[in-house]
C-alpha cells in the first residue's frame, strides 16, 4: 500500500507552507488578491519528492495540501487585519495567531463534511484542484517544471533584493501617456514590481480588464469632470472624497447582493448537510467548536454573543465559499467578511476591533474552505485518503497561523498599509466601513450611491464582476495599470498556447519577490517606501 502521510511529506509540506504563506501575504497586499497556490505547491512538492525518490502521487498530494493552506490563511488575514492599522488601532502577534487558528480550523471543520455532496454527488468542477491532480499525475519529466519555477523564483528574489536592499533599481516610475493643454490627463506613477504584472497574468484578462475599466472611469472621467466643474479643488481631494467612497460603496453593494442571490438560496442545503454531518461527528466537532468559542472570548476579550456570531458567520460562509469555488474557481472571501461585518455593525454596533476580528474569522474560514475542497478534489481524483488530507490541512493551518502575525507586523513596520508599496485595497474598504459613523456627509453619500448602483447592476451581472469594477474605481490607477498589462500578456499567451509556461513564470516571480520582501522586512532590511 502506498504511504501518504509520511514524515518527510509533513516536513516538506511545512517548509513549503512557510514559503507560500510569506509570498502570499506580500503579494496579496500588493495586488489585492491571492491566486490559488495549489498548482504552484503541487509542482514544488512534486519536484522535491521526485528528487528524493521512492515517492508516489498521494505522498506528493499530502505535501501540497499542507503547503497550499498557508496561502489562503494569509489571504484571510491580509484582507482584514490591516484595516485596524488603517483605522488607528493595534493588534498583537498573539491575537493574530489565535484569530488565524480559529478561522482556519473552522474552515476545515465546516468544509470536510461537504466533500461527499460537492465532489462525489454534484461533481463540482474545482478547476485548480483538477489542475493540481493533472500536474501530479503527469509528473515532471526531466524536471522541466520545477527548474523553470525555481529559476523564476531566483529571478524574483534577485530583483527584490536589488531594489529594496541594494537600491540598485528604482522603486517608482512615472507614466505620462496623454498630454492636453490643461494638464497631463494620463500621467501617474507606479511602484516598480514584478508582482502586479505577474498577478495580472494569473488573474486573467477578464477581471483585470474590468478592474482597469473601473480605474479609467474614475481617473479619466469622474475625477477630471469633478475638478473641472469646481466640485473639488484638485484631483487628490476628488479621489479621497468622491471616487474612493464610490468604489467602496460599489464593493459593499455587490457583497450584499451576492449573499442575497447566492447565500440565502443555499440556506436549506446548508442546514440539511450539516444536520447529517453533526449526527455522525457531533462529539468531536461540538467539542472543538466550544474550544474555539472559548479562545475568542478569553483571549480577544470578546463577549460570548460576538464569538458565537463569528463562528456562525464562518459556518455559513464556509459553505457558500466552498460551493462558489467549485462552480466558479473564485472564492470571494473578502465579500463574505464585508457582509458579516456590515450585518454585525448594523444590528449590534460593535466596536471596530471586534468587527474586524469577526470579519477576519469569516474571511479565513471561507478561504480555507475553498482551499480544502480544491485539495479534496485533487485527492478524489488521485485516490488520497480524505482523513490524511484533513490532517494535512490542519497542519498547514497551524504553520500559517504561527507565522502570519509576525509577517504582518513586519510588513506594516517596513512598508505600511494603504500606500503605493502595499495598497491593501480590501483592508482599505473594511477600514472605511468601520469608520462610517465618523465620515462626513459627502463620503457617506458616496458610499451609499455606490452601494445602490451595485445593488441594481447585480440583477444583470455577476457580483464578482462588479467587485472588480468597484476596486478599480477606488484603488489608485498605479496598481490597476500593471495588472491590466499582465492580463493582456495572458491574452496573448492563451492565443499562442503558452499559458501553462506563463503560469510557471508568473508564479515563480511572485513567490521570489514576495518571499524576499517578507524576509527583508523580518530582518529590518526592507526599504522604507
Amino acid at each position: 500500500m502506498e504511504k501518504e502521510l509520511t514524515f518527510r511529506a509533513i516536513v516538506i509540506g511545512c517548509v513549503l507552507a512557510v514559503i507560500v504563506t510569506m509570498y502570499s501575504a506580500f503579494a496579496g497586499l500588493k495586488i489585492g488578491g491571492v491566486y490559488w497556490p495549489i498548482t504552484t505547491a503541487s509542482i514544488m512538492a512534486l519536484g522535491i519528492l521526485t528528487i528524493l525518490g521512492n515517492t508516489n502521487k498521494n505522498e506528493i498530494n499530502v505535501a501540497q495540501t499542507i503547503a497550499s493552506a498557508g496561502g489562503l490563511l494569509a489571504a484571510g488575514i491580509i484582507f482584514t487585519i490591516p484595516a485596524l492599522y488603517l483605522a488607528g488601532f493595534e493588534i498583537s502577534i498573539t491575537e493574530i495567531t489565535l484569530i488565524s487558528l480559529v478561522g482556519g480550523i473552522t474552515g476545515v471543520i465546516f468544509s470536510v463534511p461537504l466533500r461527499k455532496e460537492f465532489i462525489e454527488k454534484e461533481k463540482l468542477e474545482y478547476a485548480d484542484g483538477k489542475a493540481a491532480a493533472a500536474i501530479i499525475q503527469a509528473g515532471d519529466e526531466k524536471g522541466t517544471k520545477i527548474k523553470l519555477l525555481t529559476a523564476m523564483f531566483g529571478l524574483g528574489t534577485i530583483f527584490s533584493f536589488a531594489r529594496d536592499f541594494l537600491q540598485a533599481i528604482p522603486s517608482y516610475w512615472n507614466i505620462d501617456l496623454i498630454k492636453i493643454k490643461l494638464n497631463s490627463l494620463f500621467s501617474f506613477g507606479s511602484s516598480i514590481s514584478l508582482i502586479p504584472f505577474s498577478g495580472g497574468y494569473l488573474i486573467g484578462p477578464k477581471f483585470t480588464g474590468i478592474w482597469f475599466f473601473g480605474a479609467v472611469i474614475s481617473y479619466l472621467i469622474i475625477i477630471p469632470f469633478a475638478v473641472a466643474n469646481n466640485f473639488f479643488a484638485d484631483k487628490l481631494t476628488a479621489s479621497i472624497q468622491l471616487t474612493k467612497p464610490l468604489g467602496i460603496g460599489i464593493v459593499i453593494g455587490a457583497a450584499i447582493m451576492y449573499f442575497l442571490l447566492k447565500g440565502l438560496p443555499a440556506m436549506k442545503n446548508i442546514l440539511t448537510d450539516w444536520k447529517n454531518s453533526f449526527e455522525k461527528n457531533n462529539k468531536w466537532i461540538g467539542l472543538m467548536l466550544i474550544v474555539l468559542v472559548g479562545v475568542l472570548t478569553i483571549i480577544t476579550e470578546m463577549n460570548l454573543v460576538l464569538a458565537l456570531i463569528a463562528i456562525a458567520g464562518a459556518f455559513v460562509m464556509a459553505y457558500v465559499g466552498g460551493r462558489v469555488t467549485g462552480e466558479m474557481n473564485v472564492d470571494p472571501m473578502e465579500l463574505f467578511a464585508m457582509i458579516v461585518l456590515i450585518a454585525a455593525k448594523i444590528l449590534f454596533g460593535f466596536n471596530a476591533v471586534f468587527l474586524v476580528i469577526i470579519a477576519a474569522v469569516v474571511c479565513i474560514s471561507a478561504g480555507i474552505a475553498g482551499d480544502t475542497l480544491q485539495d479534496l478534489k485533487t485527492g478524489f481524483i488521485l485516490g488520497t485518503k480524505p482523513k490524511n488530507q484533513f490532517i494535512a490541512q490542519l497542519i498547514g493551518v497551524v504553520v500559517g497561523a504561527l507565522l502570519i502575525g509576525l509577517i504582518l507586523i513586519a510588513l506594516q513596520q517596513a512598508y505600511g498599509f494603504g500606500g503605493t508599496e502595499l495598497p491593501a485595497p480590501q483592508a482599505v474598504a473594511l477600514s472605511e466601513i468601520i469608520k462610517t459613523e465618523a465620515l462626513s456627509g459627502n463620503l457617506l453619500t458616496g458610499i451609499l450611491i455606490g452601494a445602490l448602483l451595485a445593488l441594481i447592476v447585480s440583477f444583470f451581472e455577476t457580483a464578482i464582476i462588479i467587485v472588480a469594477f468597484g476596486i478599480g474605481v477606488y484603488v489608485p490607477i498605479e496598481l490597476s495599470f500593471p495588472l491590466f498589462v499582465g492580463g493582456l500578456i495572458r491574452l496573448i499567451a492563451d492565443k499562442k498556447k503558452w499559458t501553462e509556461k506563463g503560469r510557471l513564470i508568473a508564479a515563480g516571480l511572485i513567490a521570489g519577490e514576495g518571499f524576499t520582501g517578507v524576509v527583508l522586512a523580518l530582518l529590518g532590511l526592507g526599504k522604507l517606501i
